[in-house]
């Protein structure tokens, strides 16, 4: 396994232009300052170091998938929605009934 290292400048600009200036995750736009480096394989699950193994990534996606390889994190991000909008939807029928 591979440990946290602090990536270099050019490391950076290289993700940051193989990224389009925009998050792998929810394609939203990141300014430079602000971008964040994810592995697309965890280390955690033998993930590497190597450019071809980093994305550009917003904080809060970044901070949200952890962890995760992105099968894991999409099907999370699924099991929440489907129980978001149950939660919803069972919300308006309590409202109704009221």
């Amino acid at each position: 396994m591979s440990t946290r290292r602090k990536f270099t400048e050019y490391e950076k600009r290289i993700v940051y232009a193989n990224g389009g200036g925009k998050c792998s995750i929810c394609g939203k736009p990141v300014s430079f300052n602000r971008m964040t480096i994810d592995h697309k394989v965890p280390l955690a699950y033998g993930g590497t170091n190597y450019i071809d193994n980093l994305q550009l990534a917003c904080l809060s996606c970044n901070q949200m998938k952890g962890s995760m390889d992105m099968e894991e994190f999409i099907d999370k991000v699924q099991q929440l929605y489907k129980r978001y909008k149950w939660m919803k939807i069972r919300n308006i029928f309590a409202r109704r009934n009221a």
